[in-house]
């Protein structure tokens, strides 16, 4: 389980969303003011303005679910499928980063500053996670290969 290249890529993409779930995303202005968000909220002049628990519990939902996988070693094809939603999951943290940033902020009052560790982190997520796709494909190839020759 440990040894497996897989392992340390899951493991690796588990930390990234859980960076992104307590980091902040964003820094922007508004209006002269300054806005921080991230995950577990939006932040105004240092108070919070908007609650985005949704996106703090897509993150977590992430990164447990990469962390289970890790241990579904001996059902490759499971896990293949779970890494899979995995990756959809971290696509719908971006999708619904927008979301949240499109509704609650009129978008010609604010300017942005800068981007937080935590919206990069998933992305490095994505790729891990594609990574430790192919090799546990490569794995189940082999397994296919092996069971192929001893028949």
């Amino acid at each position: 389980m440990l040894q497996r290249i897989q392992t340390l890529f899951l493991l690796l993409a588990a930390a990234a969303m859980l960076v992104a779930s307590v980091t902040p995303l964003a820094f922007f202005m508004y209006n002269g003011d300054k806005v921080v968000f991230e995950a577990i909220g939006i932040y105004l002049n240092e108070v919070l303005n908007d609650s985005t628990w949704g996106l703090f519990a897509l993150g977590m939902v992430s990164s447990v679910l990469s962390l289970i996988t890790v241990f579904l070693y001996k059902q490759r094809m499971l896990q293949i499928r779970l890494s899979v939603f995995n990756a959809m999951l971290m696509i719908g943290f971006y999708l619904y980063f927008g979301f949240i940033l499109y509704n609650l902020f009129p978008v010609e009052n604010l300017a942005f500053q800068k981007v937080g560790v935590g919206l990069i982190m998933p992305v490095i997520a994505i790729i891990l996670t594609i990574l430790a796709i192919r090799k546990i494909g490569a794995d189940e190839a082999l397994i296919k290969s092996l069971n192929r020759l001893r028949k």
